[in-house]
């Protein structure tokens, strides 16, 4: 059967809503309601008409203006006089219409005394007629009475006691409209309080009553047969409900009170009270000062303790916030009581942590959500980080381990070590993490207090014998303790050893993750224990006859002199231990093998890691203390300063010269592969030696390999034809000659860092010997030894600026997309210098340079072409990198440059001027804007009558329509439309359907009444004719799918025959047949990486027309020679047929 009362409940009705309408000062009430409620018939609505029209004759008789405080005088009035004789109904009517005029009333507006008294008189009201009331009436006198005790005189505790009391008393009502608005009320009266005093008070109200309930509480946490839900049982949890609101405004000694009377009700084990328990205290916590929670923090603790540690039968949620409040508990306590922190931080470890790890904890963490062990190893986590800090603790490597801080820490990792001795296997990753936190945490001093967790892991390890390829996380956990006991404590606690009798390799799994893990090490301690282990491996391999022992003691060795990388990743020694370290690494590069690469990547570490430093910005630090750290450096706690980084570069010059002749040496005799590496550890040293050193080297590498004569100079320069003649002859003197040079050339463009200008020079005139002598590869080394030149040193593109584009420009354009490719990055680097420096001598023959580019890309070969636009796009890239004026400036220059190709003869050059153009703006369409004259200058073009150039230019136009925004089409619209339209009705070339696409276009972006209004009269019908097509293809789209849309697209894209903005070819093309266009994915071809990057969505506007007429082209010819083929045949049957005729 269905409650009356809870329909009354639930019904909403309009006026209630409109009751929280807020009127301005100026309101005429009456006039408002009617104008809402005048055609409405519900029977609430006419009382609350009738009643409003009826106050209002009152004020008018009155002759008061229709205000609120009108309103709510005549209102007030008629309750106070009449409340006997009134009805229920005149009340809801009454009641609503004061709920909607008080709180338009202005403040002041109501006196003190006058507010009393209506408070009085409305308390009164619902006394003697608040059984009689609906809930929306009583309801709407709540409400008054919330606004009516803001009017009251807040610092004198008399004047609101009433209204307070009358609040309080209805926040706990079984009503949940009037508990609502009581609850919301009463919180807005607490926020107003100004006095300290009335706050107090009003505090130790909300508590006396909330200890009225304690009897209740108690029976209903204690006993589990109790029904919580009985309506006798509700108001404990309403009042529960009333603090989670109002306890942020409580004094502190209520507060404090108040919190001890949760933590009575705050049992082990859950109960219907217990998600308010932890609400009101998380409340209370984020408000409250800490005097309030330190006092109470061992209970606080304790309570919470209990209920975590029942985890299995409480549910997971609340453990996790019980887990949130201890954290916060002992936030509190380190910031306000060092020694109760100090012995309770044993207690939240091991309440958090042991219970998600026992065996019920773990069943329990499977049945409850996924996020849960993950919360409550996030909350462990943020325990260590906040309060396992070693300065924190104020424990140093030489303190005294039986402090209290000392205790607590080795209780701390007890808890853990017993969480891994009770897990079955590995364990989850969630205890890994933390453990892996705690290490990194403490640090240097985890040696002392962490040992047997090592030798726990090590166990772990054990079981997988060795292999923990598939443990990520152990590998983490132990790679963390790596980096906080770094490589020599850890090696004690597990060394690596060979065991001479059986041959066995105990903690050899180790290595792998020395190798990932090790930072900050010594090298002493590499070259007196590390290369003495693998050499001690290295022996007794040579003595074992079984290969598979032989070969694993070996691997053994390998990796352990593959350690030396790490090793070399920020070690606390290098300016000590540096010059004795280059002595092994000398005899290593000498006689192994297979060290050459870790010694290369060694080399690279040093150099790079100090030179980084350096480098760093110096308003970052202070002076020389500063430290500089990358993500292994914070999490291993080592520092480097500037100062210890100049040392270090100091010590590694001291040695460059030995290292660089070894390593040279070696270059020279190694295969290519190898000679990556060497390569840029050479460069490394290089940039850190006296230029004079490696110039040495150079002229000794040229000397030895006979590429210098006894004067000095480059031979035979200017023969390359002959050298290509003995080439081709089998000259194998001259073929070894070249791959020495390419070798030599290799070693000095890694030299380029570092040089000098006379070493500069020097390689400057072997580049140019080699571009003018040597093959292709020959060349290719030296383009790019060009380019590193060019990079580094801007003095020299400044300098020979005129001799290098002479250079350049002089030797013939490759056919070798590599060659060419890095031809034109030198090309490029000139080019941005150029527009740079702005010299205008310079400016005048960088046109040389664009020459080459729009040459380029008029080339019938596709990846050729693919090459210049890559250029150009890079080119602009370089220029619009920097958000200066000078940047933009030289951007807008390189656009100008480009353009002034426009007005040439060469209707070859206009077309490919234009096809840079349209790059341009494809990659960035603001260029139209920021150079105005661009595109009625392109326009023009279009005047002329030559069909690559108008190929060209409404290729550019299409571009320019589909990158653009429509406001910023706008003011391109007519002239577009003028120019491009007069080529509507030629059909060769497909004119006229790529001027048709356009139109579509512009149609869709701007709309086609402004079209229409720009249209010239000739061509209205043409464009009538687009947008009758147009309205017929949205038409016959209402009746597809969005598949048969997007298929519709794809043909008419591609049966249009659109340009690509690459397009600039003008010979005689067939067409292609309509099934077969239907059929091809048309996509631009001319894209470089960086056109990739551009929004997806615009390249079904570029299709690749010459693609396409190239298929056109093959297909014709293939048709043709179909033909002629089959006639053949015809005439052989006919030919043999006569001829066995004949016989």
């Amino acid at each position: 059967m269905t409650n009356p009362n809870a329909m009354e409940e639930d019904e909403i009705t309009e006026e209630e809503k409109q009751a929280d309408t807020i009127f301005t000062e100026k309101s005429d009430i009456c006039q408002s309601l009617m104008d809402r409620y005048s055609k409405s018939s519900a029977p609430q609505h006419r009382h609350l008409i009738a009643t409003a029209a009826a106050v209002r004759s009152i004020i008018t008789a009155e002759d008061l203006p229709l205000t609120p405080v009108s309103y709510f005088a005549a209102v007030f009035t008629t309750i106070t006089n009449s409340s006997e004789a009134l009805d229920a109904t005149e009340i809801a009517a009454l009641s609503t219409l004061l709920s909607m005029v008080l709180p338009a009333v202005p403040a002041q507006a109501i006196s003190h005394p006058k507010a009393v008294e209506a408070v009085s008189v409305l308390v009164e009201l619902l006394q003697n007629r608040g059984e009689a009331m609906a809930a929306s009436s009583f309801r709407a006198v709540v409400k008054c009475l919330g606004v009516l005790v803001g009017f009251c005189d807040l610092e004198d505790w008399d004047s609101v006691k009433l209204g307070f009391e009358t609040l309080l008393k209805f926040s706990v009502d079984k009503r949940p409209k009037v508990r609502k608005c009581a609850q919301v009320c009463l919180e807005r009266v607490f926020q107003s309080f100004p006095s300290s005093t009335v706050t107090k008070k009003a505090s130790k109200l909300v508590f006396s009553m909330f200890k009225s309930y304690m009897p209740l509480a108690v029976r209903l946490n204690s006993s589990t047969t109790v029904d919580g839900s009985k309506p006798e049982n509700l108001e404990i949890i309403h009042m529960l409900g009333v603090l989670k609101l109002i306890v942020p405004y409580l004094s502190v000694k209520v507060s404090l009170n108040l919190l001890l009377e949760l933590l009575k009700l705050m049992n082990a084990q859950f109960s219907s009270l217990t998600r308010h328990i932890l609400k009101i205290i998380e409340t209370l916590f984020e408000t409250s000062r800490v005097e309030v929670i330190i006092p109470e923090a061992d209970n606080i603790i304790s309570s919470l303790s209990s209920y975590i540690l029942l985890v299995e039968k409480n549910p997971a949620d609340t453990v996790i916030c019980a887990a949130t409040l201890l954290r916060v508990t002992l936030d509190k306590l380190g910031d306000g009581d060092r020694s109760s922190w100090i012995r309770n931080l044993p207690l939240v470890f091991r309440s958090v942590a042991e219970p998600l790890y026992t065996s019920c904890a773990l069943e329990w963490l499977l049945t409850s959500e996924a996020s849960t062990a993950s919360q409550a190893s996030t909350i462990l986590k943020e325990l260590v980080k906040h309060h396992m800090d070693q300065r924190f603790l104020l424990i140093s490597k030489r303190m005294a381990l039986e402090s209290p801080e000392s205790s607590a820490i080795k209780s701390i990792c007890a808890v853990f070590e017993n969480a891994l001795s009770t897990c079955e296997g590995i364990p989850n990753e969630q205890i890994l993490d933390v453990i892996s936190v705690l290490f990194l945490k403490l640090g240097e001093i985890s040696y002392f207090f962490m040992k047997d967790i090592v030798l726990k892991l090590a166990d772990l390890t054990s079981l997988s014998n060795g292999d923990i390829s598939n443990t990520r996380h152990l590998q983490e956990c132990i790679g963390a303790a790596v980096s906080a006991l770094g490589p020599e404590k850890m090696l004690t606690l597990l060394p690596i050893s060979l065991d001479a009798e059986n041959l066995t390799c105990p903690n050899i799994w180790l290595v792998p993750i020395l190798n990932k893990y090790v930072v900050g090490a010594s090298l002493r301690y590499f070259m007196e224990h590390i290369i003495p282990l693998a050499e001690s491996f290295e022996w007794a391999s040579h003595k074992v006859k079984k290969s598979v022992i032989q070969e694993d003691l070996q691997a053994h060795a390998h990796g352990l002199w593959g350690l030396l990388p790490a090793f070399c990743r920020y070690p606390i020694d290098t300016c000590k231990r540096f010059r004795y370290l280059t002595k092994h690494l000398i005899s290593f590069l000498k006689k192994n093998s297979l060290m050459h690469e870790s010694i290369a990547i060694s080399l690279q570490e040093l150099v790079s890691q100090n030179k980084s430093i350096l480098r760093s910005n110096e308003g970052d630090c202070e002076s020389n203390t500063c430290s500089i750290k990358d993500s292994m450096m914070q999490s291993s706690g080592v520092a480097y300063s500037k100062k210890t980084a100049t040392k270090n570069i100091r010590a590694l010059a001291s040695c460059s010269m030995e290292l660089l002749e070894a390593l040279t040496d070696l270059f020279f005799s190694s295969p290519p592969e190898k000679r990556l590496y060497l390569k840029d550890a050479i460069g490394c040293l290089s940039s850190i030696s006296d230029s004079s050193i490696t110039k040495r080297i150079l002229i000794s590498s040229f000397e030895k390999l006979d590429l210098i004569n006894g004067v000095g100079e480059f031979d035979n320069e200017g023969n390359h034809t002959h050298a290509s003649i003995d080439q081709e002859q089998g000259d194998s003197s001259t073929t070894e000659k070249d791959k020495r040079r390419c070798v030599t050339m290799e070693l000095a463009s890694s030299l380029v860092e570092g040089a000098k200008e006379d070493l500069i020079d020097m390689i400057y005139k072997f580049i140019r010997h080699t571009l003018l002598t040597a093959d292709e590869e020959g060349q290719c080394e030296a383009y790019y030894a060009l380019s590193r030149v060019l990079e580094e040193h801007a003095w020299f593109c400044s300098s020979q600026f005129d001799e290098l584009l002479e250079l350049l420009l002089g030797l013939k354009s490759p056919e070798n997309i590599a060659l060419l490719r890095i031809r034109f990055t030198c090309f490029r680097i000139l080019l941005v210098h150029a527009l740079k420096v702005c010299l205008e001598e310079e400016n005048t023959k960088t046109f040389l340079i664009l020459n080459e580019i729009i040459l380029t890309l008029k080339n019938p070969k596709e990846e050729v072409r693919k090459v210049a636009y890559d250029i150009l796009l890079l080119i602009s890239s370089s220029l619009g990198n920097s958000s200066s004026l000078s940047s933009e400036a030289c951007h807008q220059k390189l656009i100008s440059m480009i353009m002034g190709y426009l007005s040439g003869s060469s209707p070859h050059i206009k077309s490919g001027a234009v096809s840079l153009l349209s790059v341009l703006v494809y990659k960035d369409a603001d260029i139209c804007t920021s150079v105005p004259e661009l595109v009625p200058s392109v326009l023009a073009l279009l005047q002329g009558k030559s069909v690559e150039v108008v190929k060209a230019v409404l290729g550019f136009v299409k571009v320019v329509v589909s990158c653009l925004q429509a406001k910023d089409l706008q003011s391109f619209l007519t002239d577009i439309l003028n120019d491009v339209l007069p080529w509507s009705p030629v059909s060769r070339n497909h004119f006229r359907s790529k001027v048709t696409v356009i139109l579509e276009i512009v149609i869709r972006k701007c709309g086609s009444a402004a079209i229409k209004l720009l249209t010239p009269e000739k061509y209205k019908g043409f464009v009538k004719t687009v947008l009758e097509n147009r309205h017929s293809k949205g038409s016959s789209k209402e009746a597809k799918g969005p598949d048969d849309d997007m298929e519709e697209k794809r043909t008419n894209s591609s049966s249009r025959g659109s340009t690509d903005y690459t397009t600039v070819r003008g010979h005689k093309k067939t067409s292609l047949s309509h099934g077969k266009r239907k059929r091809e994915k048309q996509q631009p071809n001319d894209m470089d990486s960086g056109m990739k990057r551009v929004k997806k969505d615009r390249h079904s506007n570029f299709l690749n027309h010459e693609k396409q007429t190239e298929a056109q082209a093959r297909g014709g010819r293939v048709k043709k020679d179909m033909k002629r083929s089959s006639r053949r045949e015809e005439r052989k049957k006919l030919w043999k047929k006569q001829k066995k005729t004949n016989k």
